[in-house]
């Protein structure tokens, strides 16, 4: 019997230290696990950040392809406005350069102000372009084209007075 009691405890023995050591192979697959979860935490993290940044750079893209739209649109303007100036240079005296400037300069004051500030450039680039130098009058309505102006009302039929006349009514006939 007391083999037997020894085997067993032999036995039990070797059973202790057989779950033990499972028991520590399981804490290290534990450990491992562990480990890989936040790697794959960390890489999700990582892949998000990654999409915002692919759609900063797409937005930053398309910014830049308008800037060059832009810009090609402006180089095309300057090289016409460069072959207008040339023309006109080639083609008139300084007398007739300035009446043309004044007509167009006159006829742009009707227009929106966008389109005044665009002629103002214009009207001087190719002034200077062409050596012409603008009388007083003319530069100073140049200067003045890009000024804001109070929106013209009109007279209807009904009486209503016309801001332009500054008369507050209109007198029927």
């Amino acid at each position: 019997m007391n083999e037997k009691m020894n085997d067993f405890a032999e036995w039990l023995h070797d059973a202790k230290h057989a779950l033990e050591r499972e028991r520590e192979e399981m804490e290290e697959k534990a450990e491992q696990i562990s480990y890989r979860l936040n790697a794959l935490e960390v890489t999700s993290e990582l892949l998000a950040e990654l999409e915002t940044l692919k759609e900063d750079n797409e937005k930053l893209r398309s910014l830049l392809q308008e800037e060059k739209d832009t810009r090609a649109k402006l180089e095309m303007q300057m090289k016409e406005m460069s072959k207008l100036s040339a023309s006109v240079a080639g083609k008139a005296s300084q007398e007739e350069v300035l009446k043309a400037l004044r007509v167009f300069v006159n006829k742009s004051k009707r227009k929106k102000l966008d389109k005044r500030i665009a002629v103002k450039e214009m009207v001087l680039e190719m002034a200077i372009a062409n050596g012409v130098t603008l009388p007083e009058d003319l530069a100073a309505t140049i200067e003045c084209l890009d000024d804001e102006q109070p929106e013209a009302r009109v007279v209807n039929v009904a009486g209503n007075y016309n801001d332009i006349h500054d008369n507050g009514s209109v007198n029927k006939i």
